[in-house]
Parts: C-alpha cells; structure tokens; sequence
C-alpha cells in the first residue's frame, strides 16, 4: 500500500511539474526602429530606408507583441537622436517588472553603412559601440537586425554558430541575443525601385506575414524568417549590377524551444493562398505597394497576416500570368483560388553604403540625364509663351495639303525594335547596352529646323536625336531632348525630354519626360511624367502628373497626379491624385484621392478618398465620402450623402432620402434606412381611447426610422392617424426600451367636420418597456404623450383652451413582430 502511494505521489508530482512547465512565460517585448535615407555628403541618397523602417515597425505592432508605448521610432537621426534612442529604450527595460516577466529587445536599422559602422547623414556610429550598447541593455533576449552595407561587419567576429532560439516557450531561463545582417561584411545591400524597399526587409517582412511559416502552425520563428530572407533576397540579387547579396547571422540562445518573432493568430485579417495556386506571387495592397512576394508551392496552403483592405493579386507560374483582387476584413478572410483569377497581359538597384571604388564594388549605375536643366527650363519657357499660339495658327493653315502628302507616301508608324540583347524578365538587372542604335549619331543634333520633311520612309524614320527643333509643318525624329515645335505634328520614335507642342498632334512611342501641348491629341506608348495638354485628347502608358484635355484622357497604366477633362477621364489601373471631369469618371483599380464628374464615378476595386458625381457613384470599397444623387459600393469606411445609398457595409454615415445596407457601423439618416441585419419590426398596440396603431420601423439595431397608422373604430366621422417619426432602442437585459418621437397627421374628414382645415397635426413621443418571447415576438407596454400645438393642432383642443399648448397623456399596450 505504502509503494503504490509512494507511486501515485511521485505520478502527480510530475504532472503538477509538467503543467508548470507548459505555462506560458509571461513576456513584454520593446523595439528601437531606425531608418536613415541621407548617407552624407558623397553618397547616393536611399529612397526605401525609412519607409522600410515604418514598415518593419508596424508588423511588430500587428504581429510580434509590441505595443506602441514600448517602441521608439527614429526617421532620419543624427548621432544624437540616435544614442538617445537607444538611451530611452534601455530606461524602459529596466523599469520595474514582475518577478516572472521575461523581456526582450528588438532593435531594427535600415540605412547607410561600411566597413566601421552605421552612417547617419554626417554622423558615425561604430559598430563595436553598436553591438556594446545592445548587449549593455538588461533585456533577457535581444535581437537585432540590420539592412545596410557591409552589415555582416556586425557579425564576423563571432563567426556566425546558430544556436537553438526561443521566444513565447514555456521556458524561464532562456537568454542570449540574435544579430541578423541583410549582407555580409564585403557586400552592399541592395533597395529596387520594382518593389519600393529593399530586397532584405521586403523578404523579411513577407516571411513574418506568414511566409515563412513552413510549419503551418501560426508562429513565424527566427529561424524561419532568416531562412526565407536569405533565399529570396540571394535569388533576387543574383544578376542585379552589385551581384548577389548574402544575410548572415550570429546567434547566441540558451534555452529550448524556437524564438517567436510574429503570431499570425493575432492579425486583425488574414489571407489564404490555396493549395492548388503555384507560381511567384504577388499582392499590392490599394496604393500600389508590394507587401508579399513568394514562390508558391503547388499543393500547399499558406495563411498570411495583412491589415484590412483590398488587395490586387498577380501569379506567375512559369510565364503564365494570372490577376485578380482579394477583399479582406475582420470579419472575413481573404482567399486567391485558380478559379478568381484571370488573365493578364504580359529596374533598377542602388546601393546602400560608402562609395564603391573601382577595385572592390561595381560601378554605379550609369543614368542618362537628358539635356542640360538649363536646356529644359528654356525649352519650357519658349513653349509656354509661343509653342501651342504658332502651332494652332499655321496648323489650321495647312492642314489639308499636309494630311494629302502624307496619304501620297503611304506613311505609316513603325515602331521601333526592341534592343536584341536586352535581358528578359530581369527586372532588377543592370540594362544591357542598347545595340539596335549603335547606327544612330552619338550625340544629339542641337538645334534643327524643318520646312518641308521627308516623310517617304514613315512619319517615325527618322533616327536622329534633336536638343532643339522648330518645324514648319511636321517633327520627326527618335528622340527630343529639350524642345520641339511644329505647326501640325510631331512624331518620335523614343522619347521626349522637355517641351513639345504643335498645333495638331504630338506621338511618342517611347516616355515622356516634361510637358506637350497639343490643339488636338497628345499620344505616349510609354509612361508620362509631368504633364499632358490638348484640346481633345491625351492618351499616356501610364501618367505621373497632369493630363487636361477639352474631350477625354485615357491613360492605359497607374495614373498618379490629376486628370481633368471635359468629357470623361480613364485609368485603366490604378489611380492617385484626381479625376475631373464633366461627364464620368472611371478607374479600373483602386483610386486615391478624388473623383469628381458631372454624371459618375466609377471604380471596379476601390477609393480611398472622395467620389462626387452629379448623378451617381459607384465604387468597390470606398474610405471616404460618396456624395451623389445614387452611391453605390461593397463598403463604405466614411460617408454616404444622396439620394439614395447603397452599401454591403458601411463604417460610418448614410444620410439621404433612402439608405440600403447590410449591415451599418454607424448612424443612418435619412426617410427610410434599412439594415438587411438591423431592425424591420411590426408593431401593433391599442390606447386608452381604444385607438388601434399599427407602425412599421426600419433602421440599426439601436436607431431606426417608423411609419404609423391608425384608427379609432366607431368614430363618427372615421378618424384615422398616419405618423412619422424616428427613435432608439436600448437595451435593459432581458428587456428593451423603445423610444421614438413622430409627427403625426389626423384624418382630413375630422379636419373638415370641425372647420379646421389641415390644423389636425400634432407630435406624438412614445416609450414602451417589451419583453421578447421568442426571436420574433414580442409583448410590450408604454406611454404616450400627444402635445396639442396652438394653430397646428387646433382641431383636437375641443372645449380646451387652443393658445396653449396642451399635453395629453396615455396608457398603451401591444406587440412586437
């Protein structure tokens, strides 16, 4: 007997010793996130360092346990700001914890660096002061992550030994530190324009979002993260011009289990990638920024943490392009499936760190400038004062004879070839050299002028590079470079940089760079940047400026800046800026910023922003105010004004004649509002006088609008009510108070049996006590106040006096359906 108790003390013994064991360790985490784009006087200033950093912060926010009162974040610090940070972090680990707390650090750089440490505009800071600070801090575990050149100097001293790492385990004794570094001590680390980041913080950010997750269990581990940025940011840099970029690592971790950087659990939404989905994905969330990029296995589910929104989708497998959009909420997650997507049609890095010599780094990127900035203000100047006058005047001189001249020589547009050794599908690798023009003139005509041009070869034969060119009737060359007049038409078959105007037309199939102004069409194959200007038309690949045009402006890519026009404007991509116009209005992806038309508006996926329309609004999810006679879209973060408005769901405010929603987050106001999961109620109820009233009410769960009728049986002539009104509802437990507050008409044949025309017109407030008895019925019990108004109501005063206002009181009961 004595053993076997012996054997059961020892069995709970050990159980009690495993419970304690699987407790989770109570833990707070703390960050410093730092991000610097200036590298000082001789070095390329960074554009994605900061935003990196915001980026990086915001994921420890949603996902890895940090709250916002427990995180510093620096933008562009000096040395001072810098030290200070840090100096404010270590003060908050070291404030006064419970006994058991277990507290980590995560400190975050994106920026310039060399071979002797972080580099902060003018600034240095070194990395043996770095890593003394860091392991100074009384955090239990501390991990540290850097994206900037020549990081891996960081970590070379150690060696680089992976250890077993921890983080949200059941273990208390766990310590040490973790420093990962986007490359090594000799490389540089990379940021690309293609994906607006760098290619280190991009990846890692992807994998905390549960790319990483290879385990499929909702935890994205050190471990995990670090292998999938090392994969994907070596793979993506592989044949960019600074060659390959390898992370290191130096992890020193006692304990057991695996370190816990995010929870995917915790995220607010979620997306999941199907199983039956393989290829190299891509989703960009409603502005257009790249959030997740991976290779996606066939035959395996990954779940992905992001904020709330809408989202675009693009599969590559294997040359095979597939798009579509993905809406995800709290309240739904997101899902990309074979079958909801369609079709879709078939850059550049820079370095971050010192100055690469000759020996040791690839050279920087060689960038064509263009013409002198002189040339291009003083090619804008001339433009401006006499480009689109002259053109206009001599165009409508001789537009017949030039139309029938160019008819005679059959001359139709060529395109240019593409470069044969321009690499494919490579789009972070340095340009190849561009053969195709090695018959061209190495440098551009300066100044040029044209009567009578030779059009036998085609209006786009010309290969000839202009500074300045001043044609009669038509322009044609391959590129112009500062500015370009005609009287008619200008054609080139590359790009243009600067001023062009003429008095027709301007085509370019290559980009512009500057402005054209044009009496009829302004065309570019290529992307725009600044602006276009014609009487009828503007047409651009994509635009980043301003398209005004008398009749339409199309642009067939992301349109950010303002298009306004007389007629209608349309992008067929996303949009940022403005869309004036006077008939309609259509973005054919997400829209940020403002649309506003005379008839409508029009976006298939999204509007962040403002949608005003004479007539109606139409828009997928919307952040911001619709206002039009009819506003319709998927969700509404904002406000819906009009006439009528539609919604699936709406944070924030219908108001207009009628409001239709599935479900509103908000105030509706309007005549009738109604809430496919909020209240359209029956109520029937008797008064004191034996008055039957029966009243429809539509609206929320706790405001509603209700329609009344009633009627007196017997009455001598028939008395009847009809009511409008509006009123709430709470809720008292078991029970719930209705209180609403109606204007209310009495019947005309009273009216006119008592002389008093229409004065038979009173206010009625009603609160009832009702207690449901299923989930459709209901047994309710109130008062009513009527308030007799003097020269409104004068019909019902009777033998009372009617210059005052008289309040009659009652007693109802009914039901609720």
């Amino acid at each position: 007997m004595n053993m076997k108790r012996c054997f059961l003390v020892i069995l709970l013994g050990a159980l009690a010793w495993a419970a304690m064991a699987d407790t989770p360790v109570p833990m707070r985490r703390f960050a410093l996130v730092a991000g610097s784009n200036d590298g000082g006087t001789g070095r390329i200033r960074l554009k994605y360092a900061e935003s990196d950093a915001r980026s990086f912060a915001a994921v420890l926010q949603e996902l890895g346990g940090v709250r916002a009162e427990d995180m510093v974040v620096l933008a562009s610090p000096d040395l001072g700001k810098f030290e200070d940070g840090l100096g404010r972090v270590a003060q908050m680990v070291k404030s006064p914890r419970p006994t058991d707390e277990r507290r980590e650090l995560v400190f975050y750089y994106s920026g310039h660096s060399d071979d002797d440490g972080l580099i902060l505009g003018k600034d240095r800071f070194s990395w043996e002061d770095l890593r003394g600070q860091i392991n100074g801090i009384s955090a239990d575990v501390k991990v540290a992550i850097l994206d900037s050149c020549s990081s891996g100097s960081l970590t070379r001293a150690k060696g680089g030994v992976a250890r077993p790492a921890f983080l949200f385990d059941a273990s208390a004794d766990m310590k040490g530190y973790a420093f990962l570094t986007s490359a090594s001590a000799e490389e540089a680390a990379q940021e690309s324009d293609k994906i607006g980041a760098s290619f280190f913080t991009h990846f890692l950010i992807t994998g905390l979002r549960g790319a990483a997750d290879t385990m499929g269990n909702g935890v994205v581990t050190l471990n995990e993260a670090y292998a999938f940025a090392f994969k994907e940011t070596l793979a993506s840099t592989e044949k960019t011009q600074y060659g390959p970029q390898h992370p290191a690592y130096d992890i020193s971790l006692t304990g057991s289990g695996d370190l816990v950087l995010t929870d995917l659990r915790s995220a607010s939404a979620g997306l999941t990638v199907a199983e039956e989905v393989g290829g190299r994905l891509y989703i960009r969330d409603s502005q257009g920024a790249l959030v997740i990029e991976l290779n996606k296995t066939e035959g395996q589910k990954v779940d992905l943490a992001l904020a709330p929104g809408t989202y675009s989708v693009l599969l590559d497998n294997e040359g095979k392009r597939l798009a579509g959009t993905v809406r995800v909420s709290a309240r739904q997650r997101g899902m990309v499936v074979l079958a909801s997507l369609h079709p879709a049609p078939v850059d550049r890095a820079t370095a971050r760190g010192g100055e690469p010599s000759a020996s040791s780094r690839p050279s920087e990127p060689v960038v064509d400038a263009g013409p002198p900035e002189s040339a291009k203000v003083l090619g804008a100047a001339v433009g401006a004062a006499v480009g689109s006058a002259l053109g206009s005047a001599v165009g409508s001189a001789v537009n017949a004879a030039i139309v029938a001249a160019a008819a005679a020589t059959g001359a139709k547009a060529v395109p240019p070839a593409p470069p044969p050794d321009e690499p494919a599908n490579l789009p972070d690798a340095a340009p190849a050299p561009e053969t195709a023009r090695a018959a061209r003139p190495p440098k551009p005509r300066p100044v040029s002028f044209s009567l009578f041009p030779d059009l036998s070869g085609g209006v786009y034969n010309n290969q000839e590079d202009r500074l300045v060119s001043f044609n009669l009737l038509v322009g044609s060359s391959s590129s112009s470079l500062a500015f370009e007049v005609a009287g008619l038409a200008n054609f080139e078959s590359h790009d243009v940089r600067g001023f062009q105007g003429a008095g027709l037309l301007n085509s370019v199939l290559g980009d512009l760079n500057g402005f054209q102004g044009a009496g009829l069409v302004n065309n570019v194959k290529g992307d725009a940047k600044f602006a276009q200007s014609a009487g009828l038309l503007n047409i651009a690949g994509s635009m980043v400026g301003a398209q005004l045009a008398g009749l339409a402006n199309i642009s067939a890519g992301q349109m950010t800046g303002v298009q306004a026009a007389g007629l209608f404007n349309v992008s067929s991509q996303e949009t940022r800026g403005a869309q004036v116009a006077g008939l309609f209005n259509v973005s054919s992806q997400d829209a940020r910023g403002a649309q506003v038309a005379g008839l409508f508006n029009w976006t298939t996926s999204g509007i962040t922003g403002a949608q005003v329309a004479g007539f109606a609004n139409w828009g997928g999810s919307v952040t911001g105010p619709q206002i039009s006679v009819l506003n319709i879209a998927d969700s509404v973060s904002g406000a819906q004004i009009g006439v009528v408005n539609i919604a699936r769901h709406v944070s924030g405010t219908q108001i207009g004649v009628l409001n239709f929603s599935d479900k509103i987050d908000g105030v509706p106001i309007g005549l009738l509002s109604f809430e496919l999961q909020g209240r359209h109620d029956l109520d029937v109820w008797v008064d004191m006088s034996g008055e039957s009233t029966a009243a429809l009410s539509f609206g929320t769960k706790h405001l509603y609008t209700v329609f009344s009728a009633g009627w007196l049986p017997g009455s001598v002539p028939a008395l009847w009510t009809m009511g409008l009104g509006i009123g709430g509802r709470s809720d008292l437990g078991p029970l719930f108070l209705d209180y609403d507050l109606s204007w209310v008409a009495q019947s005309l044949d009273q009216a006119l049996a008592t002389n008093a025309g229409m004065g038979s017109m009173y206010p009625r407030l009603r609160a009832v006590v009702g207690l449901p008895l299923s989930n459709w019925f209901a047994i309710e019990a109130g008062v009513t106040l009527r308030m007799l108004i003097p020269y409104v109501s004068d019909s019902l005063y009777g033998t009372a006096d009617s210059s005052k206002t008289l309040f009659q009181p009652g007693f109802i009961v009914g039901v609720k359906i």
